[in-house]
């Protein structure tokens, strides 16, 4: 059961911003128990529209930020340690439920934020939504919890009622017990371990230069300086969540305004690069392009490169992008990747392809708890026929190149194994598997094929 509308405006007028903004956006993207965990909404959608509301504090903006994602990875860790410090957990709200793993994030995960405030906002909401009782429950978990934080970073924590090992890992690793399982048949425990470690932790702040500037080779010297820097391959950086980029002479938000840099994943970027973007044949059609960072990255290395999607208010940014980037206008327009109606044929198709995510987990970490099992046999009839379009779209002696970010043989290696079976006369080029990367937490599987 859950608060209901009138006690949860009350609850929330007693809880500071950062903490407001979090639990609002987390009933945004996790609907209420009995409807489907694909109803929610996008979490960086949810968090992106609450914070658009003026006058919030930028340290509440970066609380709640991390409050948010923090929680969304370690839901599953946090949901276990509240409930083995409770009498009856199926008692329990769901609204309180949240409040309570919600401070248990603060308390263990948050160490800016003394434990005693993370308690005292918790009871405070709890007993605005639910009463003295269940306040002074909140009060002895979370002192419990904050008397004793080592014992909850020990993995053996979550194995002590000698539980299978399927259990422990989605326990102490925060994952739905169906992607762990799946992982451990396709991968073998050690990746799969691997994999679910990724998730839990931030991704790294991915940048990539834009090599079509004057001085872009100068500026990725400086940054790669850098003692924290995990990854540089021109012009691809990779740097811990919030590294300050000044001791090299660069002003993050300066730099992203001038077109010097862009925010986006590393491990996306290096995809490309190991399928040998530079060699593709020209013009690329992004046929995915979503909000287009495939896109400029390949204009930006010289590529012609045009663009569509299903979905125009994914594009819509496209042409502010190019213009701060100081790039050509990039031809743009809607349309299906099922039903590919080109002028003329490219000479390559790029083909990053709705997937299930699981490869990216760490940066949309909303994905586990909304994905459901069932879903995956739509993506893979999805993906199917995406393919079958580009095949028939590409001219002879072109590439389709095929991308995910997702750890699912069946969406990776044996889509393109069922596009080849079908037409023999493919031929793969090149192939990057979706392999566990400790300096960047996400894998991304990608393949070229040539069409004769």
């Amino acid at each position: 059961m859950s608060a209901n509308a009138p006690q949860a405006r009350q609850a929330e007028q007693g809880v500071p911003p950062a903490r407001r903004i979090a639990l609002a956006v987390l009933g945004r993207v996790l609907p209420a128990p009995g409807k489907s965990p694909g109803a929610g909404q996008d979490a960086q959608a949810a968090l992106d529209a609450a914070l658009a509301a003026p006058g919030i504090d930028p340290r509440d903006r970066g609380l709640a930020t991390e409050l948010v994602y923090g929680w969304l990875r370690l839901r599953g860790r946090l949901e276990y340690i509240v409930s083995r410090l409770l009498k009856n957990p199926d008692a329990v709200p769901v609204a309180v439920g949240r409040v309570l793993t919600l401070a248990a994030y603060e308390i263990l995960y948050c160490a800016k934020v003394p434990a005693y405030a993370s308690v005292d906002w918790a009871v405070t909401a709890v007993r605005k939504r639910a009463g003295k009782g269940m306040a002074g429950m909140a009060n002895a978990v979370l002192r419990r919890i904050a008397a004793a934080p080592d014992a909850y970073a020990d993995p053996d924590f979550y194995r002590r009622d000698r539980c299978e090992d399927l259990e422990f890992l989605s326990r102490y690793y925060s994952c739905p017990p169906w992607i762990a399982a799946m992982w451990l048949r396709d991968c073998g425990r050690d990746e799969a371990v691997a994999h679910l470690a990724a998730q839990t932790e931030p991704p790294p702040l991915g940048l990539r230069v834009n090599a079509a500037r004057a001085g872009a080779l100068a500026l990725f010297d400086a940054l790669t300086g850098l003692p924290q820097i995990r990854l540089a391959q021109f012009p691809t950086l990779a740097l811990p969540a919030g590294t300050d980029l000044s001791p090299a002479g660069v002003e993050l938000q300066d730099a992203l305004a001038e077109g010097l840099l862009s925010r986006q994943s590393a491990a996306a970027q290096l995809v490309l690069a190991r399928l040998g973007m530079r060699d593709w044949p020209e013009p690329v059609f992004d046929a995915c392009a979503g909000r287009g960072g495939k896109t400029l990255a390949l204009a930006e290395a010289g590529k012609k490169v045009f663009a569509a999607d299903m979905h125009a208010g994914r594009l819509s940014g496209l042409g502010r992008e190019t213009a701060r980037l100081g790039l050509p206008a990039i031809a743009a327009f809607r349309a299906s990747a099922t039903r590919m109606a080109l002028g003329r044929a490219p000479g390559t198709i790029l083909l990053d392809a709705p997937c299930s995510g699981l490869g990216v987990l760490s940066r949309r970490p909303d994905a586990k708890w909304r994905r459901r099992p069932e879903d995956l046999a739509g993506l893979i009839r999805l993906q199917r026929a995406m393919l079958e379009a580009a095949y028939a779209a590409l001219a002879p002696g072109g590439r389709l190149v095929y991308v995910t970010c997702t750890v699912n043989p069946a969406e990776n290696e044996q889509a393109v194994d069922r596009l080849g079976s079908r037409h023999r006369e493919l031929v793969l080029e090149a192939e990057v598997p979706a392999a566990p990367d400790a300096a960047l937490g996400e894998a991304f599987y990608g393949a070229v094929l040539k069409k004769p």
